[in-house]
């Protein structure tokens, strides 16, 4: 959404021809669409103009009309993208890459690289629902807690180290309307909330963005 970012003028320019796009984006997008091919569109990137419709973060959100919805649908399709080196070319020029499910983990992934880097041996990194561990702490494992997602007081306790710990759940973004609750996990067939009886998931893996995509899927 920072119209700065290179993936917001990616997919606000003309792509009914082949564009030019950083190593680095590339190779974002690339672990996004591995991911989307493996879940058979279960997740899948190209939902950006559903994601749009959707805007939990409203003062005052409203529930997107299903003519809207249907029309975002034919935008969904990571098939549609072809990525060679740093080359990406689009079948539908109106499909929209969204990338909320896999940057956050990508990121936390390359700070850790990073203070590995720089001889950092134990540290935590905290993204917000993404928990990154570098090492132990001192001699011990890292106490990360999870929340009850029914918002009682009760935490879960993991004991980690050198590992990462990503929660995602239909509890965190939710948009009340007409007695309804909707929450923010889209299902790319359908366009409205996934219907899942899972309100909160946790994955514990040795990369974040991996556990950041599986929570998601």
């Amino acid at each position: 959404t920072n119209p700065k970012s290179e993936l917001y003028q990616l997919n606000h320019q003309d792509k009914t021809k082949p564009i030019k796009i950083s190593k680095e984006l590339a190779k974002v997008i690339n672990i996004g669409l591995e991911y989307s091919k493996l879940s058979n569109g279960t997740f899948d990137i190209t939902v950006g103009q559903l994601i749009d419709l959707w805007d939990f973060k409203a003062d005052t959100p409203k529930l997107p009309e299903t003519s809207a919805i249907a029309g975002a649908l034919t935008s969904i399709g990571y098939r549609g993208i072809t990525l060679n080196d740093s080359t990406i070319s689009f079948s539908n020029p109106n499909t929209i890459i969204d990338l909320g499910a896999v940057a956050k983990g990508y990121i936390a992934d390359k700070i850790k690289e990073y203070l590995i880097e720089q001889g950092v041996d134990s540290a935590i990194i905290n993204l917000g629902g993404n928990v990154l561990c570098v090492g132990k702490k001192n001699s011990d494992d890292f106490t990360i807690g999870i929340t009850d997602p029914k918002g009682s007081s009760d935490i879960l306790k993991l004991k980690i180290n050198d590992q990462s710990v990503v929660t995602s759940g239909i509890y965190e973004r939710t948009l009340e309307k007409q007695g309804q609750s909707y929450h923010h996990i889209l299902d790319s067939k359908t366009g409205y909330p996934v219907e899942t009886d899972v309100a909160s998931l946790t994955i514990v893996s040795n990369r974040s963005v991996d556990g950041e995509i599986w929570t998601t899927r």
